[in-house]
């Protein structure tokens, strides 16, 4: 899931079958199962929970959720505090408005979401990430729902409440990140679960092809021409950082990329990769620079050698065929780190 402010959600190709200010761009069955969850919880006060790895998107599909339902009774600002970020004393000041001492007597005072977002929706992320002391102050929020200022009995606000976190509550109450009662109070609300990317790879070409038209859009260049044998090194990447992971790498690709041809950054090409993209080329009869994947493939084979043979220079140069002052020419040659080729 995308989560940069565009006008299409990218669904087929860039054809979304519905438009969200956040994108989500793949043809996989995870993301029109999102599509139509949105539709109906847009239309619904009650609280959800999102669940998904790190770089997934959840603040975007919490974002999308409250876009989707703003109607002329539902209006109120989108509001979000990050659990990861903030303190006990920021925290209930940003709930309540209030900073209590042990007596309950306020110590100091100010606006709090409650009094700012009547109608509205509040996110609140990285659940998981908060102490147990700042957890039930969020389950305490959740039931009150309610201003709290000193001398007021407090007047009930129309609040729906989000929540992200990166596995399923009932995980996180055995691996003790969760309070048992926040979890009892999460059953009843919505569950959205996104799944990671690696589980969804026929989502990641129309990835590659989005942000890359995003971000040649933003720097005022025209459309690079993808090749598919970069494609197929980016599907098998296990992205443990997921969506956001994959933006970033495909950042430094447009960076590398010359004469209007997508390039893979150094750190993802492999021999295997370049002898395919070589035989490929030559069957469609493409232009490509020689030399240069000669290179990356002589490089790989030395590498790997040098791995075989404990990166024993000799044997290593013995093995391929040269004699050690032309392996030793070559390793300087094709930047291969001379630390790791000890002999």
């Amino acid at each position: 899931m995308e989560s940069k402010e565009t006008k299409n959600n990218g669904n087929d190709g860039g054809k979304g079958k519905a438009q969200f200010e956040y994108p989500i761009v793949g043809k996989s069955r995870a993301v029109d199962q999102l599509v139509k969850q949105i539709a109906v919880l847009a239309k619904s006060r009650r609280d959800i929970v999102i669940i998904g790895e790190a770089g997934v998107g959840k603040s975007a599909i919490a974002k999308n959720i409250y876009l989707s339902g703003k109607t002329v009774g539902n209006d109120g600002p989108f509001m979000s505090i990050n659990l990861s970020t903030v303190d006990d004393r920021e925290l209930e000041l940003l709930l309540f408005g209030q900073d209590r001492n042990g007596q309950g007597v306020p110590l100091a005072e100010k606006n709090s979401v409650l009094e700012q977002g009547n109608h509205g929706t509040l996110l609140i992320e990285n659940l998981e990430d908060a102490s147990f002391r700042n957890q039930m102050k969020v389950l305490s929020f959740m039931n009150e729902r309610k201003t709290r200022k000193a001398g007021d009995s407090g007047a009930p606000v129309d609040l729906r409440v989000i929540l992200t976190m990166k596995a399923e509550p009932s995980v996180l109450v055995d691996q003790r990140k969760l309070l048992d009662e926040l979890f009892t109070k999460l059953k009843d609300a919505e569950k959205v679960d996104i799944p990671p990317l690696r589980q969804r790879q026929e989502d990641i070409p129309l990835l590659i092809k989005h942000f890359t038209s995003e971000i040649c859009r933003d720097l005022g260049v025209a459309d690079l021409a993808i090749d598919i044998n970069a494609v197929d090194v980016l599907v098998r990447q296990p992205w443990r950082e997921n969506v956001r992971e994959l933006k970033s790498v495909i950042d430094k690709c447009v960076l590398y990329s010359t004469d209007g041809r997508f390039m893979l950054p150094p750190e993802l090409v492999d021999e295997k990769t370049e002898v395919v993209k070589m035989i490929n080329n030559i069957m469609a009869g493409q232009e490509f620079v020689l030399d240069k994947s000669l290179d990356v493939i002589e490089k790989g084979i030395i590498e790997r050698s040098l791995e075989k043979f404990g990166f024993n220079q000799s044997k290593a140069a013995q093995f391929l065929g040269m004699t050690e002052q032309t392996f030793r020419y070559k390793l300087k040659r094709l930047g291969i780190a001379s630390a790791r080729a000890r002999s």
